[in-house]
């Protein structure tokens, strides 16, 4: 259940039951030619949502935007400051808290190593003032062990676009290229999107709704198991 579709009075009678809270932050990100700008928002509110209701927890409103490197000089990306992404997040944590959740899970949609751990200084922090259990993941923690041979996959490549595929169909439109990432090496440079010279990599046009609906249930599975054995709650 939404978190923000309740009133403040349902609110309150819901978390006297102590639910695991949820926390999906996502971007607004550059996916090529074939993805929405919303592709890293779109999948950890649906993973959030379906766990949630398995688990009954609630799911707070999302963050839509995140730190971004390698995408951050491409059309459409739209993004927060390293700093900034760790006060925005660790001030949402601290309300969820004082409004009393003390499990919590933050699902990232969107995977830059960067972001990530901007989102890990945050959680640190909040473990550290307050005695609270709190998951961390990037919902492709868990895709990544989906059975599919994903060498050569990435941002906006063959999982990623059969699960937008999956969840948002009349958002994707054709991709008929193999997208590539060129190594820099050791080089730290002025525009990165030169790593990413089509703007996603991977074979985006193998993609189907059948393996991105697939990939979806993996993730749900797993995480909802996860949390199951992690916060001791029922399904």
């Amino acid at each position: 259940m939404r978190l923000d579709s309740l009133t403040s009075t349902e609110f309150a009678k819901a978390m006297r039951e102590r639910p695991v809270v949820f926390l999906p932050i996502g971007g607004t990100e550059a996916h090529s030619s074939h993805l929405p700008l919303s592709t890293d928002s779109l999948q950890p509110e649906f993973i959030a949502d379906a766990v949630a209701e398995r688990v009954k927890g609630l799911v707070a409103p999302p963050l839509r935007y995140a730190f971004h490197s390698s995408t951050r000089n491409m059309p459409g990306t739209i993004g927060l400051g390293f700093e900034t992404t760790i006060l925005v997040v660790r001030d949402i944590l601290r309300s969820l808290i004082a409004n009393g959740a003390d499990k919590l899970v933050v699902i990232s949609g969107h995977a830059g190593g960067s972001h990530m751990n901007a989102l890990r200084q945050a959680c640190t922090g909040i473990v550290e003032e307050h005695d609270v259990r709190l998951m961390l993941l990037t919902d492709y923690d868990i895709a990544k062990l989906f059975p599919e041979d994903q060498r050569g996959d990435g941002h906006g490549g063959k999982i990623e676009t059969s699960r937008i595929m999956a969840i948002a169909p009349e958002l994707v439109r054709p991709q008929e290229r193999v997208g590539h990432y060129v190594s820099q090496g050791f080089m730290v440079v002025r525009d990165p999107e030169r790593s990413m010279p089509d703007g996603f990599v991977g074979n985006a046009p193998s993609a189907t709704p059948e393996l991105g609906a697939k990939v979806n249930a993996f993730i749900v599975e797993e995480l909802t198991r996860e949390v199951v054995k992690e916060f001791g709650v029922r399904e």
